[in-house]
């Protein structure tokens, strides 16, 4: 019961959000890349800064990037492995769209620099790089936008 309560709630949250943006007349990609990402990090946000705050500063930084990683492979592999038992014994087909390539490239650029600068600086994560990943989502988010904006 509690599974539907939240597929419910949260299809209600959707179409609040699209018709904010309809309001508004903002793109939709605008209220997907900030509102409903900020609202989808906010629980691992709040833990893993209270574990930092414990004391366990390597626990949260493990906590950011296992909580996601999780999401993906268990998230999307759950999904793929259903849409393709739907449609066995043809194969699935994924279309990517323009927008996936490109949060593709920014989510490598965002671990790849995380693992070399943390390498290089004894892993011990220097303040300057917490606002490089920042600058680095800001230009995603402008970039993502100009995307879905002549896209279609």
């Amino acid at each position: 019961m509690s599974v539907f309560w939240i597929s419910t709630i949260a299809g209600e949250l959707l179409n609040c959000l699209e018709a904010l943006a309809a309001l508004l007349e903002l793109p939709q990609a605008l209220l997907g890349l900030t509102v409903l990402a900020w609202g989808n990090s906010v629980g691992d946000l709040v833990a893993d800064v209270a574990v930092a705050k414990a004391g366990q500063p390597g626990m949260a930084m493990a906590g950011c990037f296992a909580g996601p990683m999780f999401n993906m492979l268990v998230g999307l592999g759950t999904a793929l492995v259903i849409q393709t038992s739907n449609v066995y014994p043809n194969a699935y087909e994924l279309h990517f769209h323009v927008g996936i390539v490109t949060a593709f490239v920014f989510l490598l650029l965002s671990l790849m620099g995380s693992l070399l600068v943390i390498t290089w600086c004894r892993f011990r994560v220097p303040r300057f790089w917490g606002f490089c990943l920042v600058g680095l989502y800001i230009l995603f988010t402008a970039v993502s936008l100009i995307i879905a904006k002549f896209s279609g």
